[in-house]
């Protein structure tokens, strides 16, 4: 089905309902009228680097399923995440908006939860999320993993919007134990079935691939179109997997380095029976595959070995947390069969803020009814050529605490306040080229102090609109009008 086709059946149909208040209840009645849609599988792992893949070039870690869904679809090699840390990318993600614009820059604070010292941790819930917003459309929507957008009752899956959930609320989790009862120690929190704490036991990242598999066997090729969102804790730690994982890394000699790449096998044989049962239930050409990691490698892990080497930025400056690329840059791909091209490399900035509006453009919305408007952009016309080469983002922005960016076009500005490597570049901003100086390596900040005082300027505009952080209070640096 040629673009323009499928826009023009899609606007049709969805004339009229755009703005409806249809509940799960009442969605049987006009599902017949959306069996158009497509079915929606977005698949977020945790704590991948941009060197952890193989169609990016990892010359150790194989990853088949997730190389084979690059090739059937389109990839980015300028993929941005909205933070460098999992729970405000999230937030970011399922929203389609800067999660600083409601509060949740940060990770919330789950021992201070715990301790009943704050409440409503989470994304509030008058900040509409894509599982909500496909609600009057008709899908039947199951999220599988790590949440990590809402402890509160109220804030939890089945909550806002999905019609099941199985996995767990925080943001680490041990891959073999689950309490029945929330403790002290959130690493092993309950498991979840829907609003119900569950007895658990398996390894995580083989029953959360389960959880998925079976919902599509169960409500594939029906008249309701389907919204998967699994989110794996894989490859996030502890360091835990079974053996025949690792064993099937035996080419990788660094002890360390095997081990992660078993663990992140497992995500992969996962998501190629996740496609695999999308084909068996002959809906593969008309779902979309989102996958995405939800920021960059962590530094200075340390496995079972005790000897530290992990996760890979693929040469990106920088780690997890931070505002270089290391943080921020991420494996992300898109596959469509019947509306997308094959293998195709897309090369402009994109970041993760894309997916809810590129989703929802395809069912004729484009605002999602609140004061926090979509920030992300519609990316099937500039995928597809239409847009000819013009760039979806002219302008992005990066805060989390103190650390701060800006990329306008070819020019990134950037601030953290550690720098392990070269500790005189922190506390200060710098300047690169991302065209000619994609790592990161040479500051112009004197270079081209007027092109650095113009993103300052323009980063400051920005941030100094933002409301303080629900769990941090504001950052020090921060400047306001």
């Amino acid at each position: 089905m040629k673009l323009i086709e499928l826009l023009t059946i899609v606007s049709i149909l969805s004339f009229g309902l755009i703005g409806c208040q249809s509940t799960k209840q009442d969605r049987s009645e006009s599902s017949k009228q959306q069996s158009a849609y497509p079915n929606i599988v977005l698949i977020y792992a945790d704590d991948m680097g941009y060197g952890d893949v193989g169609y990016l070039g990892s010359e150790d870690i194989r990853t088949p399923a997730i190389d084979k869904l690059a090739g059937e679809g389109v990839y980015f090699t300028q993929a941005y995440v909205s933070a460098s840390v999992c729970g405000p990318s999230r937030a970011g993600l399922m929203t389609g908006v800067y999660q600083q614009r409601f509060g949740c820059g940060e990770n919330g604070p789950e021992g201070r939860w715990y301790a009943g010292e704050t409440q409503n941790v989470g994304i509030p819930s008058n900040q509409p999320m894509l599982s909500e917003l496909l609600e009057p459309f008709g899908y039947k929507s199951k999220m599988v993993g790590k949440w990590h957008l809402g402890l509160d009752e109220d804030l939890r899956p089945c909550q806002r919007g999905f019609d099941e959930f199985y996995g767990f609320i925080n943001g680490s989790h041990d891959y073999y134990k689950a309490d029945t009862v929330f403790t002290n120690k959130a690493g092993t929190w309950p498991m979840f079935r829907n609003n119900n704490i569950v007895k658990y036991e398996g390894y995580a990242t083989e029953v959360f691939s389960d959880e998925a598999v079976d919902f599509i066997n169960e409500n594939a090729g029906k008249e309701e179109p389907l919204f998967v969102y699994l989110a794996y804790n894989a490859v996030h730690h502890p360091w835990q997997v079974p053996d025949k994982y690792v064993e099937r890394m035996a080419h990788i000699e660094h002890p360390d380095r095997r081990f992660f790449g078993g663990m992140l096998l497992a995500m992969d044989d996962g998501i190629g029976r996740v496609v695999e049962a999308l084909k068996e239930k002959e809906v593969y050409n008309n779902t979309i595959i989102l996958f995405i990691s939800d920021n960059g490698s962590p530094r200075g892990q340390k496995g079972p070995a005790g000897q530290g080497k992990m996760s890979s930025t693929g040469g990106f400056r920088g780690w997890k947390g931070d505002t270089y690329e290391g943080g921020i840059r991420v494996p992300y791909l898109m596959t469509w069969p019947d509306v997308l091209p094959q293998g195709k490399m897309y090369d402009k900035p994109v970041s993760n803020l894309d997916v809810v509006p590129t989703i929802m453009a395809l069912l004729g919305v484009t605002s999602n009814g609140v004061k926090n408007d979509f920030d992300g952009v519609n990316l099937l016309p500039y995928i597809t050529g239409q847009m000819g080469e013009e760039s979806p983002h002219e302008l992005l922005y990066f805060r989390r605490d103190n650390d701060y960016a800006i990329r306008k076009g070819k020019w990134k500005l950037t601030w953290n306040d550690s720098d392990l490597a070269r500790p005189e570049d922190a506390n200060k901003p710098l300047l690169f080229d991302m065209d000619a100086d994609k790592y990161e390596t040479t500051d112009l900040a004197e270079k081209h102090p007027e092109i650095l005082k113009d993103l300052q300027s323009t980063f400051d505009a920005w941030d100094s609109q933002l409301p303080k952080s629900l769990w941090w209070g504001e950052p020090t640096n921060r400047k306001h009008n």
